[in-house]
């Protein structure tokens, strides 16, 4: 087992959607740490085959390059570079996709404001102040904000998303997997959005569906019996 494996780098991989982004970011890291491997590798090597003679004042021969090793040093990170984004591209693209399953998605509008997140399920009448989600059902949040830039973001999801004044941003889109059932996750603002900003915070609840349809008709008793 890869030393890497043994320690917990990542939040829990709660939804569908982060196991594509965890491969992706996987990828990533130990890119980088090729690249960096390779730099530092070729960096201690030149200190030590090229170092200045004790005394030696003089300045060293001229160098004029070398073209084979600039074609291969362009090309690599061209190559790098080039699957990153396609990966990401591909990543992104799946991830978005509307669920074309029975029922369809759940759809909820989120508000940001200094500094507090207010959900809204529009098809339910229910508004709250933390978000509560069914498991194995796609949820499209409908991101806005009322003052500045906020950023909604649950880590266990790896989907972020900004709410943006004047913008209704849908993008944000997760389904939860079967086993987070009866847990909770933190709702951070993932953007510097003023003296509130660390306070911003409210919890994701996940439920079975059928604890779901529960909470919904208490909720809705609730909401009839505060307008009565």
């Amino acid at each position: 087992m890869l030393i890497s494996q043994a320690f917990d780098w990542l939040p829990e991989a709660a939804s569908l959607e982060s196991n594509s982004v965890d491969a992706l970011i996987w990828w990533c890291i130990w890119v980088s740490i090729g690249v960096f491997t390779v730099v530092i590798t070729f960096l201690l090597y030149s200190i030590w085959k090229f170092r200045a003679p004790d005394g030696e004042d003089l300045d060293g021969a001229p160098l004029h390059g070398h073209t084979g090793l600039e074609i291969i040093w362009t090309i690599i990170p061209t190559v790098i570079i080039g699957v990153t984004a396609v990966w990401s591209a591909i990543v992104v693209v799946d991830n978005e996709k509307v669920s074309a399953a029975p029922g369809g998605p759940m759809y909820v509008d989120v508000v940001g404001r200094q500094f507090v997140w207010d959900f809204t399920y529009p098809e339910l009448g229910i508004t709250t102040g933390d978000l509560r989600v069914p498991t194995d059902r796609q949820v499209i949040l409908r991101l806005q904000a009322k003052d500045v830039i906020h950023s909604f973001f649950v880590y266990e999801t790896r989907i972020k998303g900004d709410a943006v004044p004047g913008i209704v941003n849908d993008r944000v889109r997760f389904t939860m997997k079967t086993g987070t059932a009866g847990k909770s996750y933190p709702i951070v603002c993932a953007e510097l959005c003023g003296a509130g900003h660390s306070v911003m915070r409210a919890r994701m609840y996940v439920l079975s569906p059928g604890d779901f349809d529960a909470w919904t008709a208490t909720a809705k008793r609730e909401a009839v019996a505060a307008k009565g």
